[in-house]
């Protein structure tokens, strides 16, 4: 079965793309295919919590990323420079990642077989 990375670069709200990537991997883990969830970019304020967006309007999607270990969706990636460049640690986020760099960003995308954007 072909090995698929979800790729989120965009932030949890005011765009769709994140509600929409946790419904793609959780419909995607029920066929227990290898799956990888990078995060990078806007994309790791997915796995921030306590974030204010009541003046949004928005839902706040952190306690559905918390599900993803109940669905054995483990092997999560966040970049290290996006965090560093937002003021986050690995210990900000409501999950544990695997941190990665550059070349290790690189890696990933060419060694899987899909990628799907969000």
């Amino acid at each position: 079965m072909a090995h698929l990375l979800f790729h989120l670069r965009t932030p949890p709200h005011g765009h769709p793309a994140g509600e929409e990537a946790l419904e793609a991997i959780l419909a995607t883990s029920v066929f227990e295919p290898p799956l990888t969830v990078l995060f990078e970019g806007d994309g790791v304020f997915q796995l921030v919590g306590n974030q204010d967006i009541h003046a949004l309007g928005c839902r706040d999607l952190a306690a559905n990323w918390s599900a993803l270990p109940a669905y054995e969706v483990t092997d999560l990636r966040v970049h290290g420079p996006s965090l560093a460049a937002r003021g986050l640690t690995p210990e900000d986020l409501l999950l544990a990642a695997t941190v990665i760099n550059d070349a290790e960003l690189a890696a990933l995308i060419a060694g899987v077989d899909r990628v799907l954007s969000f």
